[in-house]
């Protein structure tokens, strides 16, 4: 059988607790919903828990033709989705008002339930604009700028934090084109969008206005040079002033009195947008000053950095002047090993082990004497040799290395001392005899023990 279910005022139960078979009268346009009675287990005729009752004659149906068990399970709670609707028990199913609920069935749509469902302030259709007609079951969502959603794509959701949004109520999450690409000339100036209009910048530049100098198409003061990038008196786009200011390399007055006009042919000049001429710098102005083959920073090693106004005299970095300053017989970066660069103010003395000097007290000088020293850039002379192979008698007993000094173990043994108990000059034993063969308690000078 089929139940038809109305909206309020329109819904007449007949022998709820008696009748196997429950019709429901009044068909109206303003019928909501349609429900095939044959699906409900409460309302199809049929015996579907086995109990011997059918539909509403069976306990289990709580006297409700619209319940999804004639086992008394809840139709709210029992994972089933008992009309239809693709929601599921209490939480999902709008029919649902509670876990124990005895029909998933929604019998009142959102849209006409005179309830502000959403919280919008808009009460069911036609004044919420969540609602597509009354029989739209839910206020919400439907409307882009509350649904919780980012239709849009550019990571703000709704009204609030969406720009695109003007209100809760806005069906469009869409951001309103910038007024540099909307097609509109927003500030009457004549021009529409970015490029023609001057106050825009990009064509996400949200204002046509205002119009800024440095980029308005206008020559404001008159030198025959137009907004920023050719107008040196624009130190950027958004530079309101054209007009004031003063740059010497872009004003057409040789103002050093060097017989050379403004950038590039004031060498005192290092851009058009440098206001000032004066002074040249040696350091900057192509000139090979000093004679040397080498012009200006970067190449004369003379000129400290691009503001050194003395390519000639001044400071001598000795390792690029062609002289041997150390007299080590080499001259100059990289030939002297006492440069790190060419901007060395000294080729003398930098490192230990090609400086001349004993600086470990070994009796032993620089690279090729000084064990120490493994190249003549090395900056440490000390000598890592083992006592046990470094030539020396480290322990003065007569004996030098190994294997002559019985102090030494192997070659790489750091210390000649102490030696072994057998070669060590004492009696260790108390027995009056001093070491082999003296000591006949020895085996031999290696003998680490004179007592056994």
């Amino acid at each position: 059988m089929s139940v038809r279910v109305f909206g309020a005022g329109y819904v007449l139960w007949a022998g709820l607790l008696a009748l196997p078979v429950v019709v429901f009268g009044c068909s109206e346009t303003t019928n909501i919903n349609t429900i095939d009675g044959d699906n409900l287990p409460c309302s199809d005729g049929e015996d579907n828990d086995g109990d011997g009752f059918i539909d509403l004659g069976d306990p289990g149906c709580f006297g409700n033709p619209l319940s999804g068990s004639e086992a008394g399970t809840f139709a709210c709670s029992d994972g089933i989705d008992n009309d239809d609707d693709g929601l599921i028990d209490y939480g999902s199913d709008f029919g649902c008002g509670s876990p124990d609920g005895a029909s998933e069935v929604d019998l009142t749509p959102e849209c006409g339930d005179g309830i502000d469902n959403d919280g919008d302030g808009a009460t069911d259709f036609p004044s919420d604009p969540g609602c597509s007609s009354i029989a739209d079951f839910q206020e919400f969502p439907d409307i882009q700028c509350q649904d919780g959603i980012d239709n849009d794509g550019d990571t703000l959701i709704d009204y609030g934090q969406d720009r695109g949004c003007a209100s809760r109520v806005d069906a469009d999450e869409t951001d309103a084109p910038a007024e540099c690409n909307d097609g509109i000339d927003n500030d009457g100036d004549g021009d529409i969008d970015f490029p023609a209009d001057k106050g825009c910048a990009n064509s996400n530049d949200p204002f046509e206005f205002p119009e800024i100098q440095c980029q308005d198409g206008i020559d404001n003061d008159n030198n025959g040079q137009i907004d920023y990038g050719e107008d040196p008196k624009c130190s950027s786009p958004l530079d309101g002033d054209e007009i004031g200011g003063t740059v010497e390399c872009s004003d057409g007055i040789d103002n050093d009195g060097d017989g050379d006009i403004d950038f590039p042919a004031d060498k005192g000049c290092g851009n058009s947008n440098d206001p000032r001429e004066f002074p040249d710098i040696q350091c900057q102005d192509g000139i090979d000053n000093d004679n040397n083959g080498l012009t200006d920073y970067g190449e004369d090693p003379k000129c400290a950095s691009p503001v050194d106004g003395d390519e000639i005299g001044g400071v001598v970095f000795e390792c690029s002047d062609g002289i041997d300053n150390d007299g080590d017989g080499d001259i100059d970066f990289p030939t002297d090993l006492g440069c790190s660069g060419f901007l060395d103010l000294f080729e003398f003395p930098t490192l230990r082990c090609q400086d001349g000097i004993d600086n470990d007290g070994d009796g032993l000088i620089d690279y090729g004497e000084d064990r120490g020293c493994s190249v003549s850039t090395d900056n440490d002379e000390t000598d890592t040799t083992p006592e046990c192979r470094d030539g020396i008698d480290n322990d003065g007993d007569g004996q030098i290395d190994h294997p002559n000094d019985f102090g030494c173990s192997s070659p790489d043994d750091t210390r000649e001392f102490p030696n072994p108990a057998c070669s060590d000059g004492i009696d260790n034993d108390g027995d009056d005899n001093i070491d082999f063969p003296a000591d006949l308690q020895c085996v031999s000078e290696s003998d680490s023990r004179e007592d056994i």
